[in-house]
């Protein structure tokens, strides 16, 4: 071997061990999408369905109240007390059909269409 000569050696085991190709890590990460518990009746009569929908919004915390006029063909929703039967009109923002009110995840809402008069 002179000077200036370069030997390589071959390395019995490698730096970096490839991973197995049997062996596949899912990673996936969920994350729960707030809720609200929805009671919808009719003049007070009822419930005429119950389900539960997705609060929307930055935040999360809005209730979609556009989709619910669609679905049930109301032209505004009223949040009440079934005890009372006392209720409040649910405001919404005419460009996204968002109310301006916001809910907890898991709220329970009672929402009448044509409160009884």
């Amino acid at each position: 071997m002179g000077l200036g000569e370069i030997v390589e050696e071959e390395e019995a085991t490698p730096l970096i061990s490839s991973p197995e190709p049997n062996l596949k890590k899912n990673r996936s990460v969920r994350t729960k999408v707030p809720e609200a518990e929805l009671h919808v009746y009719k003049r007070g009569k009822g419930p005429i369905d119950v389900y539960k929908t997705c609060l929307g919004g930055w935040d999360q915390d809005q209730l979609e109240v556009r989709e619910i006029l669609d679905r049930y063909g109301f032209k505004s929703i009223y949040a009440f007390s079934p005890g009372s039967g006392r209720g409040v009109p649910i405001r919404f923002n005419q460009q996204n059909g968002r109310s301006l009110l916001t809910y907890s995840d898991g709220a329970l809402i009672y929402i009448d269409g044509e409160p009884k008069v």
